[in-house]
């Protein structure tokens, strides 16, 4: 992921799409990863993307948590949102989770991120 992942809220389509899209791309990052447990049991991947998910989650989170006053009510709304679902998300991900726990936090994780696709776009917890 680009480190550097501040999110412009001044132009409140694009900053939706923008927190769309890397919802999106974790979902399909959990996807990916829940079949090779399932096929291979392969808890080690599965904990290196939990913690690659979790980290990027924090950068996000430390990136974005300044609201600027002078956007829209709207925009600023967005704002929120998006760090609420953050916060969700990053407390979904274990820091250090074992083989037996890991799997079942990113399949909740996995459900997060469509609750928070929710929240993003209508305003309404999901």
């Amino acid at each position: 992921m680009n480190r550097n992942k501040i999110i412009d809220f001044s132009d409140y389509d694009r900053a939706e799409q923008a927190i769309i899209s890397q919802l999106q791309a974790w979902q399909r990052c959990v996807d990916q990863v829940e079949i090779a447990v399932r096929d291979t049991q392969q808890f080690t991947l599965a904990i290196q993307v939990n913690n690659q998910i979790r980290s990027e989650i924090q950068i996000l989170y430390q990136q974005n948590q300044r609201v600027n006053g002078l956007l829209p009510a709207a925009n600023r709304r967005l704002q929120r949102r998006f760090l609420a679902v953050l916060m969700t998300l990053v407390n979904q991900l274990r820091s250090v989770p074992s083989h037996a726990e890991v799997y079942t936090d990113l399949v909740a994780f996995k459900d997060r991120v469509m609750d928070g696709r929710i929240y993003i776009k209508t305003g309404h917890r999901g």
